[in-house]
């Protein structure tokens, strides 16, 4: 009898599994970038354009499927149900300095359920413990609370403030910086996967 713990399953958690983006998921994404003002202000620090069609196509082409996967890594979020209620993804992969940043977003009806601190360990798990990356890293705007109150509840810690960095809206912004170690989220881990049963 072996005492090695049985390996768990990287893609699925209590309540979401994470798969590769199908072209048909940015039917939804789009509609979402429509609608959504407040996601697409902090998701592109300011109005951008509105999203075409043509934009929608471009961007399912192009991470498909995990295509394009030493840029970005895409997966969909889904409840065990089949269900899609978000995205996530891995980017700005650092290999020489072994720091990486995601991104991630929820839809609407579906925010408040804790899905993104689901979603999000389980690909931090992934980053940190098959991708050996050693540090996790975020910038957000100060004014974005979502993830103010996301980077907490992750422990991650607040490293630096940009002061008037970014102009939106009529106004300067400070963009906040934010950073998770592989050690820090290991000793985190168990309250973490605790917090999204």
């Amino acid at each position: 009898m072996s005492d090695t713990p049985p390996i768990r399953p990287y893609w699925t958690g209590p309540r979401l599994r994470l798969r590769a983006m199908r072209v048909d998921d940015v039917d939804l994404w789009l509609a979402e970038e429509h609608d959504d003002h407040e996601a697409v202000h902090f998701l592109h620090y300011g109005t951008p354009l509105p999203t075409t069609r043509r934009d929608a196509d471009a961007f399912a082409e192009r991470y498909v499927d995990f295509a394009n996967r030493r840029e970005s890594i895409m997966w969909s979020i889904e409840t065990h149900d089949g269900e899609l209620v978000g995205g996530i993804n891995l980017r700005s992969m650092d290999l020489k300095n072994g720091t990486f940043q995601t991104g991630t977003r929820i839809y609407r009806r579906h925010r408040g359920r804790g899905y993104g601190l689901e979603a999000k360990v389980l690909v931090l798990r992934y980053a940190f413990f098959e991708l050996r990356y050693q540090k996790y890293e975020v910038r957000c705007l100060a004014t974005n609370d979502p993830m103010v109150r996301h980077m907490a509840r992750l422990g991650a810690t607040l490293e630096g403030r940009i002061r008037r960095h970014v102009y939106t809206q009529g106004d300067y912004v400070d963009e906040l910086a934010y950073g998770l170690t592989r050690e820090e989220f290991e000793a985190r881990l168990p309250d973490l996967e605790g917090a999204s049963d």
